[in-house]
């Protein structure tokens, strides 16, 4: 159905100036580099499709949309190697929404094809070779699905689940089965007080799935996030039953006003999933669905006169994704932009990176601490990035990670922070199943830079406010001369005054 909408573009006429650059904006801590990909003779109503990290090394797979075919990227050389497979073209065009590997069987690969609509598997025995004796050729095409599909997603525990919708009769989730390619239907997204269009469907490191589900076929915004918890798919699956939305819980509604995605894929960094979704301009946005908030984590640039930017497909490595950390981990955008015939004027491959440490910071201080806390009540700490003459570092930031050095319980709250102006601020920490004393340590991300607190005190007893100091700490340097601009800024701090100051950034 999604070619209803091409076909009507096709009165306007196109315009062929291609934007240069991607992404304007990163988020603090993170750089990307963008690798051209653009056909040299596109089709119109061609759209770029998915994106894919090989789980058994560091190359990606996508769909090229100029040799119609399934390819490998290579990142060292960041160039597209020799293609895998040639789409076939049974339908209106080849058109791969998204492709996965199964991170416990490495060499298959799956892919949805639209203009079928049908299901792939390719099964690979090198880089770029197909194992002939599987399937048809190597590839085993499943049968069709009986709606177009959109995303395509496994779960932690290797489960292949597969979105779509018919546009007015259908939509839902369907489980795949891996050797078949059979389909069974485990999520009823239409009916009752659903959507007509199937959106992302993204799980959590414990196997919850999420379905992003715009309002209407067609529409931008607002977007509903529901979340099925993984015992009810186990569930559902075992008894042969389909869930509806009334099932799950809506953990973001219509009025939220919550920007459309166009992919999306979990990420657990220290503790948290977190979502990433791309919005309609390309833009990546993250957000903790606890909390219903997101922010914008790589700002696209406008596209040219006449041209549209396409909702990238996201793709992560596996490992840490922190800022300042140094971590090896990437996250790649599909990026593409059309003209309004919708033929592709150009698209890349982005890839975005956490930086390291910076190198000005050779200490840690603690300036704002508490002594004694009751056991599951928040508590605040402040910890400044200090110089190699125990100034005060304003020009860089970086990611500081708490953890529990010593003493039992669980650190609960947000246990990474980047510095703004210098300091990093930790004001929902707690400490839950504790009593007694509890160390915490504080420690620069991609440095051995640390600084640990003195003993607090944990007891059981009221929830209320926390007892505090400053704080020196035992494993970094003072916070220097109690005058100056540091003291008042404690002193703010504990009279529940945030003051920070943000450097402009170029």
């Amino acid at each position: 159905m999604k070619y209803l909408l091409l076909l009507a573009a096709l009165a306007v006429a196109p315009a062929l100036c291609a934007q240069g650059t991607y992404y304007t904006g990163t988020a603090g801590g993170f750089a990307h580099s963008e690798h051209d990909i653009t056909p040299s003779s596109p089709p119109m109503f061609g759209v770029p499709g998915g994106v894919a990290f090989d789980p058994a090394g560091t190359d990606l797979y996508y769909y090229d949309l100029g040799s119609t075919s399934i390819r490998r990227f290579d990142t060292t050389t960041n160039t597209p190697a020799t293609p895998l497979y040639v789409v076939p073209n049974p339908g209106f065009l080849p058109y791969v929404d998204d492709l996965e590997f199964d991170a416990y069987v490495t060499t298959d690969l799956f892919f949805i094809e639209s203009g079928t609509p049908m299901l792939y598997k390719l099964r690979r025995a090198g880089l770029d070779t197909l194992d002939t004796s599987f399937g048809n050729n190597g590839v085993l095409a499943g049968s069709s699905l009986g709606v177009y599909p959109y995303d395509l997603e496994f779960d932690p525990y290797s489960r292949l689940f597969v979105s779509g919708s018919n546009i007015g009769t259908n939509c839902g989730v369907w489980l795949v089965d891996q050797a078949t390619l059979a389909v069974t239907q485990v999520v009823d997204l239409l009916t009752p007080a659903g959507a007509n269009s199937s959106g992302p469907v993204a799980f959590d490191s414990s196997g919850n799935m999420y379905c992003l589900l715009p309002p209407t076929f067609g529409s931008s915004t607002p977007m509903r996030v529901v979340r099925f918890a993984k015992a009810q798919l186990d569930a559902a699956i075992a008894a042969a039953a389909t869930l509806t939305v009334a099932d799950g819980v809506m953990l973001i509604d219509g009025s939220a006003n919550f920007p459309n995605g166009g992919r999306a894929a979990f990420h657990h960094e220290n503790g948290k999933d977190i979502l990433y979704f791309t919005a309609n301009d390309g833009s990546i946005l993250r957000s903790d669905l606890a909390t219903g908030a997101f922010t914008v984590f790589a700002q696209a640039a406008p596209a040219g006169s006449g041209l549209n930017n396409g909702p990238a497909a996201l793709a992560f490595e596996t490992g840490d994704f922190r800022p300042f950390s140094g971590d090896a981990t990437r996250l790649c955008s599909l990026m593409y932009t059309t003209d309004s015939n919708f033929t592709v004027q150009q698209s890349a491959l982005c890839l975005f990176q956490a930086l390291g440490a910076p190198a000005s910071v050779a200490s840690l201080a603690i300036t704002d601490a508490p002594i004694a806390v009751a056991n599951g009540a928040s508590f605040r700490f402040e910890i400044e990035l200090r110089d190699a003459g125990n100034a005060l570092v304003t020009s860089d930031d970086g990611g500081i990670q708490v953890q529990i050095l010593s003493g039992t319980g669980t650190l609960l709250g947000t246990t990474y922070r980047v510095s703004t102006y210098g300091a990093a601020v930790f004001d929902d920490l707690a400490l839950s199943g504790s009593n007694g004393g509890v160390i915490l340590r504080f420690s620069l991300a991609g440095s051995g830079i640390i600084v640990d607190s003195a003993v607090i005190s944990v007891s059981s007893g009221s929830t209320g406010s926390s007892s505090s100091s400053d704080n020196g700490g035992g494993g970094g340097c003072a916070a220097g001369g109690n005058g100056g601009w540091p003291a008042l800024l404690g002193l703010l701090a504990l009279l529940g005054v945030a003051v920070r100051l943000r450097r402009a950034r170029v």
